[in-house]
C-alpha cells in the first residue's frame, strides 16, 4: 500500500462553515471544549481512540485475526507458537492474510479519494475481519504464487 493510501488521523479534524473545530469523534458535532485541542469530552476522546485503534492500526488488526483463528493456519490446519510484544501477538512464522488481495479494491468499487471513501475503504474491506485469515508463512507464499500466476493468465 503506498504511502497515500494510509488514512492519517489529522484527516479526521472536522470544522463548522465559520472554521471553528468540531469534535474529531465520528457522530459528534460539538465544538472542541478546553483542556481537549481535537474533542468535545474526554468520552469522546476515548470512544475516538478507541474506534480509530480497532479499525486502522493493522497490528492490533492483525492480532485480533490471530487470536480468532487460535494461532492456526487455516490452510494447513498447524497451531503455531507466539508471544506478546507491547499488547500486540507476535509470530515469526503466522502472517494475516487478505483472502481477496488488497489490490483488487479499486475493481470492488473502493476509493481512496476522500476521507469517506478511505474510511469505507479500510473499515469495509482491507482491514475487514471477514476478508482476513492466519496462514503461516509457507502456506501463504504458496497461496501468492498460484493467485500472481491465475492472474498472469488473464
Amino acid at each position: 500500500m503506498s504511502s497515500k493510501n494510509i488514512v492519517y488521523i489529522g484527516e479526521f479534524d472536522k470544522y463548522d462553515i465559520t472554521g471553528k473545530a468540531r469534535c474529531r469523534n465520528t457522530g459528534c458535532n460539538e465544538l472542541i471544549r478546553p483542556p481537549f485541542r481535537k474533542y468535545c469530552s474526554k468520552k469522546c476522546n476515548k470512544e475516538f481512540e478507541r474506534w480509530y485503534y480497532h479499525n486502522f492500526y493493522w497490528d492490533r488488526v492483525r492480532s485480533d485475526i490471530f487470536k480468532r483463528d487460535n494461532y492456526t493456519c487455516q490452510v494447513c490446519k498447524v497451531k503455531y507458537e507466539y508471544r506478546y510484544r507491547r499488547k500486540f501477538v507476535r509470530s515469526g512464522i503466522l502472517e494475516c492474510d487478505h483472502i481477496i488481495p488488497k489490490s483488487r479494491y479499486k475493481l470492488l468499487g473502493y476509493k481512496f479519494d476522500t476521507l469517506q471513501e478511505k474510511v469505507k475503504t479500510i473499515t469495509e474491506f482491507i482491514h475487514n475481519h471477514d476478508n482476513l485469515r492466519t496462514l503461516c508463512k509457507e502456506c501463504h507464499l504458496k497461496i501468492t504464487i498460484q493467485y500472481l500466476k491465475k492472474r498472469s493468465k488473464s
